[in-house]
């Protein structure tokens, strides 16, 4: 078996698009109806939340009865965990692969400024995700701890390592002073999407000019608090 579909046999959601978006299952039996269900899952509680959502609703999203869901997964908080779980690490993942082609190591500013449009615009390219983890957030009260913790881990987390891993070798090869990589990494996610996440509501999708200009701006601010200062 190959490592892609062993990704996707683990993994369902890695059968989307490069734009995030869901696309037809290509494979059947067992393995293609869990892909429908997880799909059509995210689909729902995106749109619709984890309280309001019903069995019945994730079913006639995926084209599945509601006993093949309940042959796949025990209840609607184990399917909602795992849906979180794989979509953020799929998002999490495409992060990681975006920063790896688009970060040169020439030039620290458009390094930064590259990791930033990275992080940003996974907004837009993954939508249904980011719907998603918007019910999330409205209703964590609601959420067992390790449900969040598994979210958590699985995307959050491992994105805020990944820029601290690369923002501390920015600081040994002498561009940037900094103690905690961590927290600067946290510092940036902060500037670089201040201004993306502050728009109303209902705003439509920024631009990739929009989205560069408030990125660029963001990373000025971080570097005036954590570039490395030249004497005279």
């Amino acid at each position: 078996m190959s490592n892609g579909t062993q990704r996707a046999l683990e993994d369902p959601l890695s059968a989307t698009d490069v734009t995030g978006n869901r696309k037809p299952a290509r494979t059947g039996g067992r393995a293609g109806k869990r892909l429908a269900i997880v799909e059509g899952a995210r689909a729902v509680f995106g749109r619709e939340g984890y309280s309001r959502t019903s069995i019945e609703a994730i079913a006639a999203e995926a084209c599945v009865s509601t006993r093949t869901i309940y042959n796949h997964f025990e209840s609607k908080e184990h399917l909602f965990s795992e849906v979180v779980r794989i979509s953020a690490g799929q998002v999490a993942e495409a992060f990681v692969e975006t920063a790896e082609r688009q970060v040169g190591g020439v030039d620290p500013r458009a390094d930064l400024i590259a990791l930033g449009e990275a992080f940003v615009s996974h907004r837009t390219r993954f939508p249904e995700h980011f719907a998603m983890i918007r019910q999330i957030k409205a209703e964590a009260q609601h959420f067992p701890a390790a449900v969040i913790d598994a979210w958590q881990q699985a995307g959050p987390s491992r994105v805020q390592r990944e820029l601290g891993r690369r923002l501390r070798a920015l600081a040994e090869a002498g561009a940037l002073r900094l103690d905690d990589p961590a927290r600067a990494a946290r510092h940036f996610i902060a500037l670089v999407s201040a201004e993306i996440t502050i728009r109303p509501y209902n705003a439509p999708a920024p631009s990739a000019a929009e989205v560069l200009e408030s990125v660029t701006s963001g990373v000025d601010a971080f570097l005036h608090g954590y570039a490395r200062r030249t004497d005279g």
